[in-house]
């Protein structure tokens, strides 16, 4: 089997100086030890270590770091596959000690692209990891072969901390490699590698559950360049066991992040007070969205359509069934930033013949139905350094937008105003910085609770802003918004 579609097995030898010591001088004194490197790559880590080991495995699946082995006491070299020697078992031609090691230090490779037939076996060996992405593979992997209480230290991307697909990685600390030391920082400090990630981190820790009372040592130095080995002494910033334990299944958050947001009052999840829904993808756009011909969007996708002819009002059999035309138009909200009252200038068929085709064909998806034409707020799924929200009415929106329907409909305009406010960005950080705005991340972001006043008192707010215009109002929706959380 053809286990990889791109052969250049993400490698990147470990060059930067500050972030190999760093290591280093977490995984401490190997002097006596059993350690395991699963792919050691132009031996950054193990031509350093502090200590003489009592033996090394160092394995690597690319032949050219095997030219010029490296000078190293100890230490025996394995040309493999690490991760398909777990995999496929049966395809071994050579056999790795059967020891448990004391520590390991890595630098796995990021973002293998492995083929969709070896995913389905990745899967069907280990049911419970995400197959997708090979950083966390080797970090599980390697794990399982220390002993219990042994050492590890790894550099690897901080999407862990977030990703629902890596859920089962947060899980797998918590059970099981309990960390002594995050350190966050942006990925331009290993030179001129792009690795198509925002953001790198340091994890050491040891091999036991992670108990409530444990501290672990954050440092957050994504702004920072100061030098990592400089702030592990200055920065004493810790966090909880049993923080990691209790949002394992939601995301974890650097304590310089989630101490910016506190409430002066109880919350809720804007799940438990709106329904936060994904729209319509149509399997073909070219032939089922269009634009005003007369006023085009900024970019066009789709036909242009005479404006006259679309249905502005549905009735309600219409909105449900279809408008029994050869071709119909309704208006149709798209992915992306709004003006908060902007009309849309984009519509999508909806014909009995346009309908019949979203329900059918395979690529397009006709879901959460019961939403479209109701009067709600779109927020663009994908991010761009804010998170906004703009009116629906008598609309159909589109897979790019997350539809926030309030359950109260008193609710409706004070969501207007919180999500266009910068503390909601600040929120929306906590469960998913970076990642783009999905109606399961939205949907448990921290909502105040408000009294019947205060809910009046957005709605005021909204008519004004739609009287003399949103900007005119920013100050007021501030102080607003500053005054009920």
């Amino acid at each position: 089997m053809n286990q990889y579609t791109d052969k250049s097995f993400q490698g990147f030898f470990t060059n930067a100086d500050d972030i190999r010591h760093t290591m280093i001088k977490l995984l401490g004194d190997v002097t006596g030890q059993e350690i395991i490197e699963p792919c050691f790559g132009e031996g950054a880590f193990i031509k350093d270590l502090i200590g003489q080991p009592k033996n090394i495995d160092a394995i690597d699946i690319d032949e050219a770091h095997f030219t010029n082995k490296l000078s190293v006491d100890n230490c025996n070299y394995y040309h493999l596959d690490y991760l398909d020697y777990f995999i496929n078992p049966e395809n071994r031609q050579l056999t790795l000690p059967e020891t448990k090691y004391d520590s390991t230090i890595c630098n796995p490779p990021y973002g293998l692209k492995f083929s969709k037939e070896y995913r389905k076996l990745i899967k069907k060996v280990l049911p419970d990891v995400y197959a997708r992405e090979s950083y966390g593979l080797f970090f599980y992997l390697t794990l399982k072969q220390l002993k219990e209480n042994g050492r590890y230290v790894f550099i690897m991307p901080d999407t862990f901390f977030t990703s629902r697909n890596l859920g089962y990685l947060r899980k797998y600390i918590v059970d099981c490699a309990q960390p002594t030391h995050i350190l966050q920082f942006k990925s331009k400090r290993f030179g001129s590698v792009n690795f198509g990630y925002g953001n790198l981190c340091i994890i050491a820790g040891t091999k036991k559950a992670i108990s409530p009372d444990t501290k672990t040592n954050w440092i957050d130095a994504v702004s920072s360049n100061s030098n990592l080995l400089d702030l592990l002494k200055e920065d004493d910033t810790t966090v909880n066991g049993q923080y990691f334990i209790d949002n394992a299944d939601d995301a974890w958050i650097s304590p310089k992040i989630s101490n910016t947001v506190t409430f002066s009052r109880e919350v809720v999840n804007l799940g438990d007070i709106a329904e936060c829904k994904t729209g319509i993808y149509t399997g073909d756009n070219t032939q089922f969205c269009g634009y005003n011909e007369e006023n085009p969007p900024k970019r066009t996708n789709g036909h242009p359509v005479d404006w006259n002819f679309v249905v502005h009002s549905p009735s309600g059999e219409e909105k449900k069934s279809g408008i029994k035309k050869e071709k119909a138009y309704v208006p149709f909200i798209r992915g992306g930033h709004r003006n908060v009252f902007e009309k849309t200038n984009n519509c999508i068929r909806w014909d009995i013949d346009a309908i019949n085709f979203y329900d059918t064909d395979k690529k397009a998806r006709l879901q959460n139905k019961d939403f479209y034409f109701k009067t709600g707020l779109a927020v663009p799924m994908v991010t761009s350094g804010k998170i906004s929200a703009s009116e629906i009415k008598n609309s159909i929106f589109d897979q790019g937008v997350v539809g926030i329907f309030a359950c109260d409909d008193n609710y409706h305009n004070f969501l207007l105003l919180y999500l266009n406010d910068s503390f909601a960005y600040k929120l929306k950080a906590l469960i998913a910085p970076g990642a783009n705005n999905s109606a399961n991340y939205l949907k448990k972001m921290k909502v105040p609770k408000l009294t019947n006043l205060e809910l009046d008192e957005a709605t005021t707010l909204v008519n004004l802003a739609k009287d003399i215009g949103w900007d005119k109002t920013k100050e007021m929706r501030a102080n607003y918004i500053a005054s009920v959380i």
